[in-house]
């Protein structure tokens, strides 16, 4: 059912599409015709919004199911798969419908807004301004939006490259695990000074939306602290995972028409913020165009990201299957706790402290063990809990399913080496932060024997750290 009512939106914005582009070309812009399409427009909006509200509501079921032992697999629904795959393939033509929409809109406000004054005689030159503004705005707006769709920007995230000749270690690691997954290698390694794992392919969106372009893997350094050797093999075959299911193609995808909407926003004319309402600044409020281009944006975010969060159970299933629950649950709050610490807390004590006396570090991982060091371990126990507390429930915008719903289904798994029971009752229960992090010792060597030239790395990018906030301090109020 839910099938058939996509391809009956794909089938209105196809057959409407044709007679809205017969109106551009004869240069037919009645209001009769705007009502037309945006009834339409509507329609195509409700049924794929009711969809994506039920596959969600469905998605989340499942994983209610297994953390209640009603069913014995965490996901395994096909169906609710192609019926996402489809929902996502509707959203691209209703998009080009929408485009085509908010300037015929724009065109119809100027038009009539214009000519009713002209026949009342009374032509208001602040009027006029605002009108042309939200005509030309728009089409320039729309053309801005065409063009990051097809060229959107690249990722550009400074870091060390990581040779396969000098980091054999890692590497083996990198192709063990691909071959585990059954998915072609990494092409590239990365690491950065930003938190954070994960993947992405490398080249235009025509080469990697088809399975082109090369397949990067980036480490952020912050995210390896305290990590052991079985924990980061669990984090890495969670983003290999993506390889294997294809989700960094979808994720081309996505990312290209969620950039594409964000700047077509941004440059359409619409409210803005500043003092005063001026005639012209309360014309462009007004403007049709960008509250469609709004209400699409809002729809497109909760559709996309709630596709992304079955795609993270997804990869989390593959990497809880090849590495156990807990070792997978314990890197996952290492990581998440790391890049916490480094973002609400490391990041700016650093970057004041070292502005403010000229001063730089010199290795990266060694300024971080300082930092925790320093801080009180009754500090990082309640930094832990917030992160589990904060988001007991993912929103419908969030892109990944909520931490603890994560270390929940993660704890039901057994380990394959080492049999550990479960509470019967753990998923209704506190987290018991210790027994995550106690029952997830299988491998206990050290990140750093993963890396040939630990110390070189450390001092690299302690240097592009340096390098990055330097360009701050003209920012930093004196």
């Amino acid at each position: 059912m839910k099938n058939i009512a996509l391809f009956f939106s794909l089938l209105l914005t196809s057959v409407f599409g044709s007679l809205m582009i017969r109106s551009f070309l004869y240069l037919d812009f009645h209001w009769k015709s705007l009502r037309d399409l945006a009834i339409v427009a509507l329609i195509v909006y409700l049924i794929i919004m009711v969809v994506g509200s039920s596959l969600d509501k469905k998605f989340n079921r499942s994983i209610q199911a297994f953390l209640d032992g009603k069913k014995e697999s965490l996901f395994d629904d096909k169906k609710l798969l192609r019926t996402f795959g489809l929902l996502l393939i509707t959203l691209l033509p209703f998009l080009f419908y929408l485009q085509a929409l908010a300037l015929f809109a724009a065109i119809d406000f100027a038009g009539y807004s214009y000519f009713s004054m002209a026949d009342s005689g009374q032509i208001h030159i602040g009027i006029t301004i605002g009108l042309v503004i939200v005509l030309i705005g728009t089409g320039i707006a729309i053309l801005i939006g065409f063009y990051f769709m097809f060229f959107p920007p690249r990722r550009k995230t400074p870091g060390i490259i990581m040779n396969e000749r000098e980091q054999q270690c890692l590497w083996a690691i990198s192709k063990e695990i691909a071959k585990e997954i059954k998915t072609k290698p990494i092409n590239k390694i990365i690491v950065t000074s930003e938190p954070g794992i994960g993947v992405y392919l490398e080249g235009s969106i025509f080469s990697t939306i088809f399975g082109g372009g090369k397949k990067v893997l980036e480490i952020g350094l912050p995210a390896l602290y305290n990590l052991n050797t079985t924990e980061f093999k669990a984090i890495l075959s969670h983003e290999y995972g993506h390889f294997s299911h294809r989700d960094t193609q979808w994720s081309v995808f996505t990312y290209s028409m969620g950039i594409s909407l964000i700047n077509t926003l941004r440059a359409m004319p619409g409210p803005k913020k500043g003092s005063g309402w001026s005639l012209i600044r309360i014309i462009m409020a007004i403007n049709p165009a960008y509250w469609l281009f709004l209400l699409y944006t809002i729809l497109y975010f909760k559709i996309t990201n709630g596709v992304s969060r079955i795609r993270e159970v997804m990869a989390d299933i593959v990497a809880i299957n090849l590495y156990g629950g807990k070792s997978f649950a314990s890197g996952l709050m290492k990581v998440a706790t790391n890049g916490m610490v480094y973002n609400e807390v490391i990041h700016p004590m650093w970057v004041s402290a070292l502005l403010e006396h000229n001063l730089t570090i010199a290795y990266f991982s060694k300024s971080m063990e300082h930092f925790y060091s320093e801080t009180d371990n009754k500090e990082l126990e309640e930094l832990k809990t917030k992160i589990l507390t904060m988001r007991q429930t993912h929103d419908i915008y969030d892109s990944h399913p909520a931490l603890k719903i994560r270390i929940d289904y993660a704890m039901k798994f057994k380990d394959r080496d080492v049999d550990v029971k479960q509470p019967m009752e753990f998923s209704n229960a506190w987290v018991d932060l210790n027994k995550i992090f106690d029952d997830s010792k299988i491998d206990e060597s050290p990140i750093s024997e993963l890396f040939n030239d630990w110390d070189g790395i450390n001092e690299k990018i302690a240097v592009l750290f340096n390098h990055s906030i330097s360009h701050m301090k003209p920012a930093i109020p004196k």
